[in-house]
């Protein structure tokens, strides 16, 4: 029989309402293990693994997690590896997107399945969305086939670097934009078997520093260029070491801000890693394909492709925290596929205005993909 080890963090699937902070929801301690020993359904069918638990005290909110908290969990999934056949981590939705892309850069070589999972109803509530969240997930962490970090919610596996909160209100609150799901649950359990990860070639190990001395900016049309000028100068006398912008449509700045394209330059001449990546949820940044973006090239400003702005931040502080890594290093593998959290560059789709060539080319790619 199989064991699987549930971490729990805390989240809206352990909550009930605390009379002391005016009757909202909080996260109630020892909630989970009761609720585990009385589904039956986990601990009476010979065909489920044997469930382990442990929560964290206290638990915390999602939105008070960060890199501290992922390197934790990284660290008791790495001192626990061989005891057990794969790992749930139940967490608040708000970061668990961070979290999951996180954990894909943290854990190298991961062999057996970490799936995240919540809720968005209490378990505790007579309808709710945990209990069939918490089983789908054992079931998953238990499988043979998958080697790599997962959000498993509502009725999609999806990989969890490809993952984003997209909905605060409806039970499917995540999506992956631009990768199908790695499997969707009905009736019978579908796997899109195709896209899941190979075994790893090497053998496990965890890598928990992150480098977090780094902003993201959004920009929206009119914005103050002096002001953001200013903000980047200040940060960069601050020793920061990356810096994220969400441009529009594939990558693009306004054509006539030179003097915005000049401090970007600035700033990877001192050493920071400027990453572009776009506010549209799906497609990717394409450097180059219009004049403003040969500017960003020029000043040497890196493409974030089709990644989401979760696993941009956490692969970019991954990157930052490795020891062994110079800025040039750090730039170079941006725009590498290391844990599948981005689509290699000869399978996107071509850019727009793309000539008939460019077009015939991008298909037969995409057709030999798998």
């Amino acid at each position: 029989r199989k064991r699987v080890l549930v971490l729990c963090t805390g989240g809206t699937l352990t909550m009930s309402i605390d009379p002391t902070k005016g009757n909202s929801l909080a996260p109630v301690q020892g909630a989970l293990t009761s609720y585990l020993a009385g589904m039956t359904e986990l601990t009476d069918d010979p065909e489920m693994p044997e469930i382990i638990s442990h929560e964290y005290k206290p638990l915390i909110d999602s939105s008070d997690m960060g890199p501290g908290d992922w390197a934790m969990l990284a660290r008791d999934i790495h001192t626990n590896y061989y005891y057990f056949d794969g790992f749930v981590i139940l967490m608040g939705t708000d970061t668990m997107a961070y979290a999951a892309s996180a954990l894909s850069f943290m854990l190298q070589n991961i062999a057996k399945p970490i799936i995240f999972t919540g809720s968005q109803i209490p378990l505790r509530e007579p309808y709710n969305d945990a209990r069939k969240n918490l089983i789908m997930a054992t079931i998953f962490a238990s499988s043979d086939t998958i080697s790599e970090t997962c959000i498993f919610f509502h009725d999609r596996l999806l990989r969890g670097c490809r993952a984003t909160k997209v909905n605060t209100s409806k039970l499917k609150a995540f999506d992956s934009p631009n990768l199908p799901p790695l499997a969707e649950i009905g009736i019978n359990i579908e796997e899109n078997s195709h896209l899941f990860r190979p075994p790893p070639r090497g053998s496990f190990k965890i890598s928990t520093s992150m480098d977090t001395r780094m902003i993201t900016l959004r920009l929206v049309p009119g914005f103050d260029d002096a002001s953001m000028i200013a903000m980047i100068d200040a940060a960069r006398k601050t020793h920061m070491k990356g810096l994220i912008l969400q441009l529009y449509g594939t990558g693009n700045l306004p054509s006539l801000k030179d003097d915005l394209v000049e401090c970007l330059a600035n700033a990877t001449d001192a050493g920071v890693v400027v990453v572009v990546t776009t506010q549209c949820q799906t497609g990717s940044v394409i450097m180059g394909h219009y004049a403003t973006g040969q500017k960003l090239l020029g000043a040497g400003v890196v493409s974030a492709s089709d990644m989401t702005i979760e696993a941009t931040t956490t692969k970019l502080a991954y990157l930052l925290g490795r020891q062994d890594l110079s800025i040039s290093e750090v730039r170079d593998l941006m725009i590498v596929d290391l844990r599948g959290e981005m689509t290699p560059e000869r399978d996107l789709p071509p850019p727009p205005l793309a000539s008939a060539y460019q077009k015939t080319i991008a298909k037969k790619n995409r057709s030999r993909r798998y």
